[in-house]
C-alpha cells in the first residue's frame, strides 16, 4: 500500500472530510450578524467570530476564543460582551500590564471601565453606567494580606554539655501557654497550637484583601452578566493561586469567555482543570486528572521488576509498574471544545497583511572559540551522561544552562562542578555576534528596526555586552529588562525610547510575549534559543500584527552542531505539535510532540543519545529521537485483534499491530 502524507491525504480528501464534519457539528452561526453600533468596525473574520461566541454564551456557560496573536482578542471580547447583554456589566481578568489596555478599548466601544485597585473601586460599581466593565488584574484578584508567626514566649532554663543552667526564650501558645516548635511556626502553612487549635500566626501590612473574595462579598452574585480570562492559558493549574481563583470567579459569575492565543502547551493535563471548571458534568466523568489524560493524553507504562525475600529459603520476583504522562493529545479532545470555541488565524482578520516569514542561520563558530568552547561541553557532555545513567536530574538544568549559554560568553570564565572554561579576550567578538552585527546594518539601512531576544540576563548578561558592541557600531539600542519599566507601563515606555531614537531592542522574550504591540520593530532576532513553545509563539510575533505595513522577518541565530541547534530543532517540533490542536494540522497530526521534556531531551542531545533532524523548510521541523549505543531489543510480541485493557489509569483501547511487553489480566 502506497504512504501519502497527511498534506496530500488532505489535498484528495478534504472536500469529504470538511461536509461530513458540517454535518456531525453544524455551525452555530454562517454569518455575521452584529447588533452593537458604536465603536470600531470589526475586520475580516472578526465579525463572525464575535457572532459565534456571542451565540455560544447564549447556549452554554462557557466559550474559547483561541486566536493567533494579534487578531485584537481583547477587541472581539469586548464586543462579544456586548453581543450578549449591550446592557451588562462584565468582570474581566487579565494580567497586571494589560489592565489599562483593557480598560482603553472598553472605553472606545462606547462603554464604562473601571479598574478595580481596592475596595473604593468595588463601591463605584454599584452606581457606574451600564454597559460597564470592571477590570481586575489577576495579582490584585489573588493576593490577600501577608502573614508571620504570632505566639507568646516563656524562659525556662536548659542544661550546657557542662551541665550549667541558662535561660533561653520558647514560644509558647498565647492562650493556653503549650509549647511550640519553632519548624512548624516558620513553615510555609499557617501553624495552630496543637493543643488548643489557637492560630499561631498574625496579618502583616499591607492589610488588604484579595479582590476576588471582597468582589463576592460586597456583590451579589448576578452582578456581573461574563467573565473574562484573557491568557486563559495561564489558569490551567490545579492548585495555584491565580487558578484557584479563576476558579472562584468562574463559579460565582456563572459564565466565562475564555481567552488565549496558545490554548494547548503540548500535554492533556493541560487543558483538565479549564475543561472541568467550565464544562458541566465533565468533572464527574473524569474525576481525576490522571483519569483525563488516560481519555484523551499520552502516557507509557514503566514496569520494574523488584526481587523481594518471601522464605527462609526463597526469594519471589515482582512486577511493579508506574504510569508518566508524554507530551500529545487525541483528536478526540475537540468533541469538548469544537461546539463552543472560535479559532481564527491572523490572516483570517487583516486582509493585505504585509508577508512573514521565518529563517534559520547556522553559524560556523571561529577556530580559537572551538578550541576554548569544545573541551568546556566535553566536561558536561561526561557529568551529564553520568547523571542521566543514575538517573539524577538535579544539576541538568546547570550543565544545559552552561552549553547553551556558554558558546556565546566568551568574555567570561564558565565553571559547573568543577568543569572549567578559561575567558577569552573582553574585544574578542566571535562569529555569532560579527553575524549579528551584519544583520542588523543591512536592516538598518533599510530603515527597518529589530528586536534582539537573549536569554542571559543576569548572571550571563547578554544584554550590557550586546549594547555595548552596538552602540560601538553606531546603533542605539534599548535595553528593556524585567525591572526596568512596570509592566503597565512598558508600551508607552517604549514608544518614548522610539522616539528619542532607538533603534534595536534588547530584551528576554518572556518580557514582551503578552500584550505588547511591537509594530516598529518588524525584525525579530531570536539571538538564542527559547524551547518554551507559549514564549516562542507569542513572543515572534509581537510584530506581526493589525497596523504592521512591513514585511516581518524573524530570524533565529545559532551555533551549527552545538546544543544551540538541538534546541532550536525541539521547539520547533513542539511548536509543529501545538499549532495542530488550533487548526493547523501538520504532518504528524495531534500527537507528533516531543516525547519527552525539554530539559531531559536536550540532555539526551548533549551526550549524543539522541539525535535533533530538520525537517522541509524553516521552522518546519520534527525531532527524531534515536538511541545509539543502546542494547538491542527482541521484537516484540503484537496484538491480533483490538482489545481493551485495565491500568491504573483507567479502562484503554490498544489497536490491532499494538507491540507489547505486559498485558494485566
Amino acid at each position: 500500500m502506497k504512504k501519502v502524507s497527511l498534506t496530500e491525504f488532505l489535498e484528495q480528501n478534504g472536500q469529504a472530510l470538511f461536509q461530513a464534519a458540517e454535518r456531525m457539528y453544524p455551525p452555530l452561526v454562517r454569518e455575521p450578524r452584529l447588533t452593537w453600533g458604536r465603536g470600531r468596525k470589526p475586520m475580516g473574520a472578526q465579525a463572525l467570530a464575535i457572532t459565534g461566541i456571542a451565540e455560544a454564551l447564549r447556549r452554554d456557560r462557557a466559550a474559547f476564543l483561541a486566536a493567533e496573536m494579534g487578531t485584537g482578542k481583547t477587541f472581539m471580547g469586548i464586543r462579544a460582551a456586548l453581543e450578549l447583554d449591550p446592557k451588562g456589566a462584565f468582570l474581566v481578568m487579565c494580567p497586571p500590564h494589560l489592565v489599562e489596555k483593557w480598560a482603553r478599548e472598553a472605553q472606545m466601544e462606547g462603554a464604562e471601565a473601571v479598574v478595580l485597585k481596592s475596595l473604593a473601586d468595588i463601591e463605584r460599581l454599584k452606581e457606574a453606567k451600564r454597559p460597564l466593565f470592571a477590570v481586575l488584574s489577576r495579582e490584585r484578584a489573588k493576593l490577600g494580606p501577608g502573614w508571620k508567626p504570632a505566639t507568646a514566649s516563656r524562659r525556662i532554663l536548659v542544661k550546657d554539655e557542662r551541665g550549667k543552667k541558662t535561660a533561653v526564650k520558647v514560644p509558647v501558645c498565647p492562650r493556653c501557654g503549650g509549647p511550640l516548635e519553632w519548624e512548624a511556626l516558620e513553615g510555609k502553612k499557617k501553624a495552630s497550637c496543637p493543643s488548643c487549635g489557637e492560630p499561631a500566626w498574625q496579618v502583616t501590612p499591607p492589610r488588604r484583601e484579595a479582590l476576588a473574595r471582597a468582589l463576592r462579598r460586597e456583590l451579589p452574585r448576578s452582578f456581573f452578566r461574563l467573565l473574562i480570562l484573557d491568557e486563559a492559558h495561564e489558569y490551567k493549574g490545579g492548585g495555584s493561586a491565580q487558578g484557584l481563583t479563576a476558579a472562584g470567579l468562574i463559579s460565582w459569575v456563572g459564565r466565562v469567555l475564555l481567552l488565549t492565543g496558545t490554548l494547548f502547551g503540548g500535554y492533556a493535563s493541560n487543558l483538565y482543570h479549564l475543561l472541568t471548571r467550565t464544562t458541566p458534568g465533565l468533572r464527574e466523568e473524569y474525576p481525576t486528572e490522571s483519569s483525563f489524560v488516560a481519555q484523551f493524553g499520552r502516557y507509557r507504562e514503566i514496569y520494574k521488576e523488584v526481587e523481594e525475600r518471601a522464605g527462609y529459603y526463597t526469594r519471589r520476583r515482582e512486577r511493579k509498574s508506574r504510569t508518566q504522562e508524554i507530551p500529545g493529545i487525541s483528536p478526540l479532545v475537540l468533541n469538548l471544545l469544537i461546539e463552543r470555541s472560535v479559532f481564527l488565524r491572523l490572516p483570517e482578520v487583516a486582509e493585505g497583511l504585509p508577508p512573514y516569514g521565518e529563517e534559520v542561520v547556522l553559524v560556523e563558530m571561529d577556530e580559537a572559540h572551538e578550541k576554548v568552547y569544545l573541551p568546556f561541553v566535553e566536561g558536561l557532555q561526561h557529568a551529564a551522561r553520568q547523571a542521566l545513567a543514575q538517573g539524577s536530574k538535579r544539576l541538568l538544568a546547570a550543565y544545559l544552562q552552561a552549553a547553551l549559554q556558554g558558546a556565546d560568553t566568551t568574555w567570561m570564565e564558565e565553571e559547573v562542578e568543577g568543569i572549567h572554561r578559561e575567558a577569552m579576550d573582553p574585544e574578542y567578538r566571535h562569529a555569532k555576534e560579527r553575524r549579528l552585527v551584519a544583520l542588523l546594518a543591512g536592516e538598518k539601512l533599510k530603515g527597518r528596526r529589530a528586536i534582539v531576544y537573549v536569554q542571559g540576563t543576569e548572571k550571563r548578561d547578554q544584554l550590557s555586552r550586546l549594547a555595548g558592541i552596538l552602540e560601538a557600531e553606531g546603533f542605539r539600542p534599548i535595553v528593556l529588562r524585567a525591572d526596568t519599566v512596570r509592566p503597565e507601563e512598558r508600551e508607552a515606555w517604549l514608544k518614548a525610547q522610539v522616539e528619542r531614537g532607538g533603534d534595536v531592542l534588547l530584551c528576554h522574550p518572556r518580557v514582551v510575549q503578552t500584550g505588547l504591540d511591537l509594530v516598529d520593530f518588524p525584525t525579530v532576532v531570536f539571538y538564542q534559543p527559547e524551547y518554551s513553545v507559549y514564549t516562542v509563539r507569542q513572543a515572534a510575533r509581537r510584530s506581526w500584527r493589525i497596523g504592521q505595513s512591513h514585511p516581518v522577518r524573524v530570524v533565529y541565530v545559532v551555533y551549527r552542531g552545538t546544543i544551540q541547534e538541538a534546541a532550536l530543532k525541539l521547539v520547533a517540533a513542539k511548536a509543529r505539535s501545538s499549532l495542530a490542536l488550533e487548526g493547523e494540522l501538520v504532518e504528524g497530526g495531534l500527537v507528533s510532540a516531543a516525547e519527552e521534556d525539554p530539559t531531559i531531551l536536550l540532555a539526551k542531545a548533549l551526550v549524543g543519545a539522541v539525535r535533533l533532524t530538520w525537517e522541509g523548510e524553516g521552522l518546519g521541523l520534527e525531532a527524531e529521537a534515536l538511541a545509539q549505543k543502546a542494547p538491542k531489543v527482541p521484537e516484540l510480541p503484537t496484538l491480533p485483534e483490538g482489545r481493551w485493557v485495565k491500568t491504573r489509569r483507567g479502562r484503554v483501547y490498544l489497536p490491532a499491530g499494538q507491540p507489547v511487553l505486559f498485558l494485566p489480566e
